[in-house]
């Protein structure tokens, strides 16, 4: 599935990007996950815990940031699986100046198996929307601590 989107922040482009291309950053800003560990400055896993009709399910991902332009780009890819399920998705940020802050425009790619696939389908669309909202959202709140606002 290919969901897009675009969100103004009331953050710089440099600021937001300086957040959303730092593994350590990125992974504070990510919803509902655990037991994040950074390997380098590109490659980080952590444990998400989507929310089903049947409960929640525990997934082990592996992230790279892949492509990277300072402060107008980034490529974020993950993978990962729990018993049969399957998650791959990515997820193509790109930055503006904009007078609020930044224009932020975003396409993720989504690709579930398993029972997540079924149970996760109709609604994998609006919770991509939310995930990614989310995430630049929570990245706009960590640039203006860093600006001490």
């Amino acid at each position: 599935m290919i969901v897009s989107g675009q969100k103004t922040l009331a953050a710089a482009p440099s600021e937001l990007w300086a957040v959303l291309s730092d593994p350590a950053r990125l992974a504070e800003t990510l919803p509902g996950v655990t037991d994040v560990s950074v390997r380098d400055a590109n490659h980080f896993s952590a444990v998400a815990h989507p929310v089903t009709a049947l409960g929640e399910t525990r997934v082990a991902l592996e992230f790279e940031i892949a492509d990277q332009r300072p402060d107008e780009h980034v490529r974020i890819v993950g993978s990962g699986n729990s018993g049969e399920n399957l998650v791959a998705l990515t997820i193509t940020l790109d930055l503006a100046p904009d007078d609020a802050g930044t224009a932020a425009s975003w396409r993720a790619e989504v690709l579930l198996r398993g029972v997540l696939r079924s149970l996760l389908q109709r609604g994998l669309g609006e919770l991509t929307r939310e995930q990614v909202d989310a995430v630049l959202g929570a990245g706009a709140a960590l640039s203006a601590a860093d600006r001490g606002g």
